[in-house]
């Protein structure tokens, strides 16, 4: 099994989610999905009295933005929008909801493309349209405070405190970067691992 961590807001999850389900495709193992509400920070500005730890976090930010574009862009993938700030709280709710019915995937993959292509705003009326249309209804009616608060805490509990990230044979993998790694302990680990 890949236990994927991921959240509807973070681009680093939408380029992550597709080459999870191939590879679990490819090896016919399941993906237990854990959304994660994350919050989005808009990078610092820069200013003539930056501190080198505003400096470094602004060109971190500057670098990691412009690299996911890049991977965006070979893989066709659209990102038409600033995630800074838009709360994911109702669309991991929605994700539990859909998990409920059997139809987490197509719900997590419709509702991450259509957000990140501009196609889709994360409130609660329009998710709940979104699991209709996938034959989940009822979201509508649902109070999942006290269910998304026992969620995010047993994904805390389980050392998760960012995304996407991995948990594979009781080893933890922050980043689809981590993919060769993750094939390779499910396939037997035999021979050197990919380093």
């Amino acid at each position: 099994m890949i236990t994927f961590a991921f959240d509807f807001t973070n681009a680093a999850s939408l380029l992550a989610f597709k080459p999870t389900y191939a590879l679990a495709d490819e090896l016919a193992v399941d993906v237990e999905l854990l959304p994660f509400p994350t919050e989005v920070r808009e990078a610092p500005p820069n200013g003539s009295d930056e501190t080198v730890g505003a400096r470094h976090a602004r060109v971190r930010a500057a670098y990691v933005a412009a690299d996911t574009a890049r991977y965006a862009r070979w893989r066709g993938v659209e990102l038409n929008r600033d995630a800074t700030g838009v709360d994911s709280t109702v669309a991991c709710a929605g994700c539990l909801w859909a998990d409920r019915q059997g139809l987490a995937r197509p719900y997590s993959e419709r509702v991450l493309t259509d957000f990140w292509a501009g196609r889709l705003e994360l409130d609660r009326e329009t998710l709940a349209a979104v699991l209709a249309d996938l034959g989940a209804p009822g979201f509508e009616g649902y109070d999942f405070g006290a269910d998304l608060a026992t969620h995010k805490d047993r994904v805390g509990a389980r050392g998760i405190y960012n995304v996407p990230t991995y948990l594979v044979d009781g080893q933890q993998f922050s980043g689809r970067q981590h993919l060769p790694m993750i094939r390779w302990l499910l396939t037997g680990s035999e021979g050197p691992g990919p380093l």
